[in-house]
């Protein structure tokens, strides 16, 4: 057999061409897969960046921080991990640290969405932040004009701030304004350099800052605002408090010829209605939230709910004899009130017998709960930056005399009208209240709300039916023929008071009471403590009469 190849061709060359082939194919596949890698991981990242800003712009910035600490060793965003990482310094406050991270930066073009941020700082009145990133945006040539002059308005420099505005596009300034036209009007005010900034609830001014001084001038009767000045130092955020500013000059009013303090709370929502203070000590002009003094009869409120929440043997009725021997000391009633038929009685007239008697039944440890329950020996409240502190007792007692003492407010404990006022909310609501407060809300240079105000309700204690006894009492203190608070009593209004007297008879005893009204319906609760004036069932009474006089608008008689 012969095999013809006359139609058959074969090269070496054409077998090394195919091998070539091949190996281009599968370096194709491989580059191919390597770039599909790269660019899965490229998307990841970029969807990691995008999270961030998600995150940090819901003030999320330990989960912010978390996902930027994985990407710390990016092959691709180096650049943008910087920047990112300095907005989260700036989250947490971090300044300085933010400023280096953006010199690694640069002049470099990144992915961040920084409009979302300046919008962001701005809305929060957080200026210094809001400064150091435009002017880092500005160098790598960015259009924030607009948030340039912003910043220079909210930290004072107005004139910086006016030129600025001028240079703005006409585009631009079609956008922005209304915008534009706050920041001029803030700049013609800054001019005379004071800015109004604290508000009343119902629009009224309490205080401007002189920023050249950097102090408050407060602009209301009674309050300071001292709190607020190293704030506004930060650049210009406006304050709208509870306070109304129109009862704040009647309680200035009715101060003239005493020194003290006094606080109102609007029931619906705990909100501080008045905070006035007038102290002897002038050291102190937010006495009304710090000032701590002895209580005297109105601490007798609690000592009673004690009574009543505890399993205790009943001695009423019983015999005032104006005083009795505890301990081989003589504890002393100011008055004999003969036969008191049963605690509303015993709260309505103050009876000090009754009350020792009651606490030593009761005993150290109940009444100790009691206090504790009420805020005694507490961290107080805070609002934002404000802090509202309360009293405290002595927790180490020793002997049934100074139990008695306890029990009516004498030596063994203490108080502020702030914390005074709380006791007289917390009974007046049966134990379920707000949470106090004075800041209604905040807005940034623009007059955009950046905080309100959310409502927070605090379960005290329960014992229902021990607050219906102990409000019953306290109205029988204005309406009982011998209470102490007989000589409060108006024809237009039923009150609820505990009245008490306490200090030493060598400087003037100071007048204090507690209360709410009206007492069937209650919308407000109040405390005040007039210092050295006397006792509190003759200067108190008539004071708080000429209180709801000037309230109810009412003529005084």
């Amino acid at each position: 057999m012969v095999i013809d190849y006359k139609n058959i061709g074969f090269s070496f060359k054409d077998k090394k061409i195919k091998k070539r082939l091949k190996r281009l194919k599968f370096i194709s596949i491989i580059i191919a897969l390597l770039m599909i890698f790269f660019l899965i991981y490229h998307i990841q990242q970029v969807n990691k960046i995008k999270k961030i800003q998600s995150l940090l712009l819901d003030n999320q910035k330990e989960d912010a921080l978390k996902i930027c600490d994985n990407m710390s060793n990016s092959l691709l965003h180096k650049k943008t991990i910087c920047e990112l990482r300095a907005l989260i310094y700036f989250f947490y406050g971090e300044t300085g640290k933010a400023t280096e991270m953006l010199k690694r930066v640069k002049k470099a073009k990144t992915p961040v969405q920084y409009k979302s941020f300046l919008n962001y700082f701005s809305d929060k009145s957080h200026y210094i932040p809001l400064k150091i990133y435009t002017d880092f945006l500005l160098g790598r040539g960015e259009n924030v004009l607009f948030y340039r002059a912003l910043y220079q308005t909210a930290l004072f420099n107005f004139k910086e701030s006016e030129k600025l505005l001028n240079q703005i596009s006409t585009a631009e300034q079609e956008k922005r304004g209304k915008s534009i036209a706050i920041l001029r009007q803030l700049n013609s005010q800054l001019k005379t350099g004071k800015i109004n900034y604290i508000y009343d609830k119902n629009g009224k001014p309490l205080a401007c800052y002189d920023f050249r001084k950097k102090t408050s001038i407060s602009l209301a009767p009674g309050i300071e605002f001292e709190e607020f000045t190293s704030f506004m130092g930060k650049g210009i955020k406006q304050y709208c408090l509870t306070l109304d500013l129109n009862i704040q000059k009647s309680i200035h009013h009715l101060f003239d010829k005493f020194f003290g303090n006094m606080l109102l709370f609007k029931l619906e929502d705990s909100s501080i209605l008045a905070a006035y203070s007038k102290p002897f000590n002038r050291k102190n002009p937010e006495s009304v939230f710090n000032q701590k003094y002895e209580p005297g009869s109105i601490i007798k409120v609690l000592t009673l709910f004690t009574y009543y929440t505890n399993p205790v043997k009943d001695f009423f009725p019983f015999e005032c004899k104006r005083g009795i021997v505890i301990n081989n000391h003589f504890f002393p009633d100011r008055i004999a009130h003969g036969l008191i038929k049963n605690p509303q009685e015993a709260l309505s007239v103050s009876c000090n017998i009754a009350f020792a008697k009651m606490g030593l039944r009761a005993g150290f440890k109940s009444l100790a709960r009691t206090l504790n329950s009420f805020y005694f020996n507490s961290d107080g409240f805070k609002d934002i930056f404000l802090h509202f502190e309360t009293g405290s007792y002595n927790k180490n007692l020793t002997d049934n005399y100074a139990l008695a003492n306890l029990s009516v407010g004498l030596n063994e404990i203490n108080i502020t009208t702030f914390h005074s006022a709380l006791l007289a909310l917390i009974i007046s609501q049966n134990g379920s209240i707000y949470r106090p407060h004075i800041v209604k809300n905040i807005k940034n240079i623009l007059n955009l709300g950046f905080y309100n105000h959310q409502p927070e309700i605090i379960k005290v204690t329960n014992h229902h039916p021990a607050y219906i006894k102990i409000n019953r009492a306290m109205i029988g203190a204005v309406e009982n023929p011998n209470g102490t608070g007989r000589h409060s009593k108006v024809d237009f209004v039923r009150t609820a008071i505990k009245t008490g007297t306490a200090g030493k008879k060598k400087v003037g005893l100071d007048s204090i009471i507690i209360g709410f009204f009206p007492a069937e319906k209650p919308e407000y609760a109040f405390a005040f403590r007039l210092e050295r004036a006397g006792k509190a069932e003759i200067k108190g009474a008539y004071f708080l009469k000429r209180f709801l006089t000037r309230f109810y608008n009412h003529q005084e008689k």
